[in-house]
């Protein structure tokens, strides 16, 4: 389960047919389905707060008890079950302990049934925008130095003056118009730079 002289792992896995994780004496017990060359299997045992692992991968048939998935969450370590290819299928992981994410949620869903704080937002994130946009024409050597108010209008002029610094060899004329097909390495240019 271990590489031998390594004590820094973070994940663990456990597989073939037969591992198993239970608690016993407060301690978190892992066996794994393999035998060593003794014909062993091989077995830790940790108190989970002491254990190295933030998360436990099963892959196989095998057994957890629900009294260690109780321990493991109380304690944020995370068990996945994987397929055997090795794909999730499920993930078992702790439940919040306050309403602090909770309360984050509603109030982010508050604001947005607010219209003074939606226009606010939606004006904050559109002047980032802009003085992204400006950030990077001047970055290219453009002499643009402002854009107008309204976000299209704003984006029809970046695109125009975008599309000045790359080689026409690439066909490409502005953002909007669709009579041209823009080569995939400039498709994931522009995306990047939006």
């Amino acid at each position: 389960m271990t590489i031998q002289g390594k004590n820094n792992h973070y994940n663990i896995k456990l597989r073939g047919y037969g591992h198993s994780i239970s608690v016993k004496n407060s301690k978190l017990i892992l066996k794994n389905g393999r035998q060593d060359i003794t014909g062993e299997q091989e077995s830790e045992s940790w108190f989970v707060k002491n254990m190295p692992y933030e998360k436990i991968i099963l892959s196989g048939k095998g057994y957890v008890s629900t009294e260690a998935l109780s321990l493991l969450s109380q304690n944020n370590r995370n068990v996945i079950l994987v397929d055997t290819y090795g794909k999730p299928v499920t993930y078992c992981n702790s439940m919040m302990d306050s309403l602090t994410g909770t309360k984050y949620r509603i109030a982010q869903y508050d604001t947005f049934r607010d219209p003074e704080k939606c226009e606010y937002l939606t004006k904050q994130i559109l002047t980032a925008k802009k003085e992204s946009q400006l950030k990077l024409l001047r970055l290219i050597g453009s002499d643009i130095t402002s854009l107008p108010e309204k976000e299209n209008s704003a984006g029809r002029v970046y695109f125009k003056e975008f599309g000045k610094f790359i080689p026409e060899r690439y066909g490409f004329n502005s953002r909007n118009n669709h009579s041209y097909v823009i080569p995939r390495t400039m498709q994931l240019i522009s995306s990047m730079l939006c």
